[in-house]
């Protein structure tokens, strides 16, 4: 089998200032190639497969595209174009769900195969999205969904083999729960965030309305028996959020820092601060998103590059991605500059959500992210093997 070391559809590339090796997916099949969003893998539990998110301006939203590297072949499927639809691909067998107004499909990654309908969409009331994250419980008999209709939010799972839905959790009127995240280990628990709110008449946005304790009231989780539970953030926000591995911790990031609320203890516990990511005379301590390896000994980040005179936190601005290593207490960046895209601006910013997203992949062996390193959105790939020996003692 083929390995994106010798794959003809990636380009090796070193960064100039860490010296740190990455794989960018050079092989073009869309104008915007994107890896998954943080929470899902996009490769097959062999790594045969490496899907990546593809997008076609003007037209909104992506659709899948996917390298075999068995073959060494890479593919667009358009037919799993859904606007704003998520995705998630199926360990196992390397397929790939996805959702639209229709329904819940699969997609075999074999060009001569047809997307099946695996589930229907519930009737719910009017129709806002099939899903903004798709998780699979443990033994991969079910999803866990959160559809959003006009008004609220509906949260449960659908039965793989039968593609029956079952509701554990709605929201009142005017709240919407979305990210929402199967336990990796506990199948009657779920993660989800409480976000924003949209004015449908003016497209504005409202934070979710503090406690009156004064709480940011953004984490939850949510039980097959209908329990709703808020955690309370370290500090001020909370946002990013993501299962550990055992089930027993829900990682946040909340602008500066990444920390974990710990169920077995009840609390807030700070993991890493921002600037352990950064070289503090270079940038300011933040943090956009984050993941961790397996054992919680090793995490990678993207944040903003800040510009002199350009607006911070705008869609498409510069940023970098780095690798921390809590045993040694060093990092360094996997890629220390991602510049602009020159047709996205602070003021005509990109919808495409081009964010790096790392993520550890592959029994924590790589990490994927979403680079412009070549001056284009792009997938790309690390090894962390290189990334341990530059932050050992």
């Amino acid at each position: 089998m083929y390995t994106v070391e010798n794959s003809r559809h990636f380009t090796k590339r070193i960064d100039p200032v860490s010296g740190m090796t990455c794989y960018v997916l050079s092989t073009r099949v869309a104008p915007i190639q994107q890896a998954f969003y943080f929470v899902n893998s996009g490769l097959s539990g062999d790594g045969r497969y490496f899907w990546f998110y593809c997008a076609f301006p003007p037209t909104p939203g992506h659709c899948m595209g996917v390298v075999d590297l068995l073959t060494d072949e890479v593919r667009v499927f358009p037919e799993t174009f859904a606007g704003d639809a998520i995705f998630a691909v199926e360990p196992d067998s390397g397929n790939v769900w996805w959702g639209t107004a229709q329904g819940y499909f699969i997609r075999t990654p074999h060009p001569g195969d047809k997307p099946l309908l695996a589930a229907p969409l519930p009737r719910l009331g009017r129709f806002g999205a099939a899903g903004t994250h798709l998780t699979f419980s443990r033994d991969r008999r079910e999803m866990f969904v959160d559809i959003q209709c006009s008004d609220r939010s509906v949260l449960g799972s659908i039965d793989i083999a039968s593609g029956t839905f079952t509701e554990w959790f709605r929201t009142e009127e005017g709240v919407p729960y979305n990210h929402a995240q199967f336990n990796p280990v506990d199948p009657n628990l779920a993660l989800c965030a409480h976000e924003y709110h949209v004015d449908k008449a003016t497209g504005k946005s409202f934070p979710p309305p503090r406690t009156e304790d004064g709480i940011y009231p953004r984490l939850h989780t949510v039980t097959r028996d209908g329990v709703d539970t808020m955690y309370p953030p370290m500090y001020d926000v909370a946002g990013h959020e993501w299962w550990s591995a055992d089930g027993k911790k829900i990682y946040y990031e909340d602008g500066h820092r990444i920390i974990r609320w710990d169920l077995e203890k009840g609390c807030n516990e700070l993991v890493v601060d921002g600037d352990r990511f950064h070289d503090p005379d270079k940038f300011d301590a933040t943090v956009w998103h984050a993941h961790c390896s397996a054992d919680e000994k090793y995490f990678t980040a993207d944040s903003d590059y800040w510009l002199e005179n350009c607006p911070r936190f705008w869609r498409g601005n510069a940023s970098h991605v780095s690798f921390y290593n809590t045993v040694t207490d060093r990092h360094v960046d996997i890629v220390s500059y991602n510049p602009t895209v020159p047709e996205w601006t602070p003021e005509r910013q990109c919808p495409y959500h081009i964010d790096p997203h790392p993520r550890f992949v592959l029994n924590d062996q790589w990490i994927t992210f979403t680079t412009t390193v070549d001056g284009r959105v792009d997938a790309a790939i690390a090894p962390v093997a290189p990334l341990l020996r530059a932050t050992e003692d």
